[in-house]
């Protein structure tokens, strides 16, 4: 798992209409609880893969890579292990420096905003002063 995977917005759509996915970062997928029943369901089934599981859960083979179907597959094996059990994965918490970044980003087009405002004005009054002097 040493490589991310970014996905396009195109295949964020299509994960995100599957209903076994609860949501998508740009280089994540988190899997819904029903997800992880179907895994621990099918996991001892003879004959069933990681590749199988996800094809039976409405995932295209070409979205994951085999090391990463695997992994995830091992992952809910341990979270069944746990005293918890399986849950509905918890959402991420939006980093409060990308807000920060955001907001200062906002004041910096609010003050462009403004300062094109004022050239605009300006230009204006130089077109009308130019009229009139002709």
């Amino acid at each position: 798992m040493s490589q991310s995977h970014f996905f396009t917005d195109e295949e964020k759509a299509e994960l995100l209409s599957n209903p076994y996915t609860s949501y998508v970062s740009n280089c994540r997928v988190y899997y819904s609880l029903a997800f992880k029943q179907l895994v621990i369901n099918n996991l001892n089934k003879n004959g069933m893969t990681s590749t199988k599981i996800f094809r039976l859960a409405g995932y295209r083979d070409d979205l994951f890579s085999h090391s990463y179907r695997k992994h995830i597959i091992k992952r809910i094996r341990m979270e069944a292990e746990t005293p918890e059990g399986l849950r509905e994965p918890a959402r991420p918490k939006k980093s409060p420096a990308k807000k920060r970044h955001s907001e200062t980003e906002f004041r910096e087009l609010e003050k462009r905003v403004q300062l094109l405002e004022q050239q605009i004005e300006f230009l204006k009054k130089a077109v009308i002063y130019g009229k009139q002097v002709s």
